[in-house]
């Protein structure tokens, strides 16, 4: 019973317009930054051709000019603001509006309350994941067609934004490919995690829009907060804020596997918390 849940919840997560118009939207901003980081290649190239022995060629690779590994283009300003909003449009709503529509009591009746909940948290952050990192996927799979896949050099750091106190600094001038799949995965867990939020805010509110957009807003605020927590300029901080901390690329702070899993730990504990134990105590009308 639950193994069917399951595929149907998944099932109409990942084929319904939703799904494929927050694809839609997260390649066409990955699309936006290519055409930036392709202007700012082929200005590379007119330099370089005036001496092929520029100790700046290795300063341009596909590892610093997609769409993840460059925090200076509008499109990856964008991307890296709204996927918030990317996560949850796909199907972080659906409760929301089958609560309304009476779907989930038949549901409740048919499978039972832990079989609909555990099948709707594993679509929900399934359908958030995929539409989190397929835009970047895709944009570093078209990047790749058209940058060398230079081994990036520590020499050029303020080019690639990879510090020695960066995340995984050392892998990403070693097995920079490796770093990718890495920071990948990062993404994946984190963009599944962020559309379970709408998930959990469908069990308070009733507006399908207001479900999809909370979490972009929360995000804001905890975002906001680190004004309050960088106080010393003499410190140097590890990046609390995901909407920085998720680009593979330092922005102002350096990424932390602490602050990541305590962050993943956290939303785990607090979205299924909600889910499984709150609704599971009160009844669906």
């Amino acid at each position: 019973m639950l193994l069917n849940t399951v595929r149907l919840e998944v099932s109409k997560a990942l084929k319904n317009r939703s799904f494929y118009t927050s694809l839609l939207l997260g390649c066409m901003i990955a699309f936006l930054a290519f055409i930036t980081d392709l202007g700012i290649y082929r200005n590379n190239l007119y330099i370089l051709q005036a001496d092929a022995m520029n100790p700046m060629y290795a300063s341009s690779s596909l590892f610093n000019l997609w769409i993840g590994g460059e925090p200076f283009s509008l499109g990856s300003t964008i991307y890296f603001f709204v996927f918030p909003l990317l996560v949850t449009i796909p199907y972080g709503w659906s409760y929301c509006e089958e609560k309304n529509s009476g779907y989930t009591r038949l549901m409740l009746v048919q499978c039972g309350k832990r079989n609909y909940f555990l099948s709707k948290y594993i679509a929900v952050f399934l359908s958030g994941a995929l539409a989190m990192v397929i835009p970047l996927l895709c944009s570093f799979l078209v990047s790749a067609l058209f940058f060398p896949a230079v081994l990036p050099s520590p020499i050029y750091c303020t080019t690639n934004g990879i510090f020695y106190d960066s995340l995984m600094s050392a892998l990403y001038y070693t097995a920079p490919l490796l770093y990718v799949c890495i920071y990948l995965c990062i993404d994946f867990i984190f963009g599944g995690l962020i559309a379970c939020i709408s998930y959990v805010c469908s069990c308070f509110v009733k507006y399908r829009v207001v479900t999809v957009i909370l979490p972009l807003f929360l995000l804001l605020g905890f975002h906001y907060v680190r004004q309050f927590v960088y106080v010393s300029p003499m410190i140097r901080y590890k990046e609390i804020s995901p909407l920085f901390f998720l680009r593979p690329v330092q922005v102002v702070y350096s990424a932390s596997w602490t602050v990541i899993m305590i962050e993943i730990i956290v939303l785990f504990l607090v979205t299924a918390f909600l889910i499984f134990l709150w609704e599971r105590r009160h009844e669906v009308y």
